[in-house]
């Protein structure tokens, strides 16, 4: 790693925005000058309440598969595939909706 030339001027920042122990220096009231307050937004992870609807729902799907009554024209194996897609597809669609809904609530807060 190459060194940073000396300050020039009595500059106390180095050409890479940083002082010398590597940390930038805090900003000035000329640096503040133009700046604008922003408003952080906090929105859901859609995919992780849509991913933790399916989670849910393939879980519900083994359990009635395994606990259910066997059928003759249906293997346990189908009844859990009927079931993963349903309750999957379902539950997943109801994370989702409850991610909208905590994005409106957050909103207005």
């Amino acid at each position: 790693m190459s060194e940073q030339p000396p300050p020039v001027d009595g500059d106390d920042r180095r050409t890479d925005g940083t002082d010398g122990a590597g940390e930038r220096p805090a900003p000035t009231e000329a640096d503040l000058a133009g700046a604008q307050r922003v408003r952080y937004r906090r929105a859901p992870r859609y995919r992780v309440l849509v991913g933790l609807g399916v989670a849910v729902g393939a879980v519900l799907a083994l359990v009635l598969a395994l606990t259910s009554e066997p059928s003759a024209t249906y293997s346990r194996a189908a009844v859990f595939g009927y079931l993963l897609a349903a309750l999957g597809l379902s539950l997943g669609l109801l994370g989702g909706l409850v991610g909208v809904l905590l994005e409106r609530v957050a909103r207005r807060g």
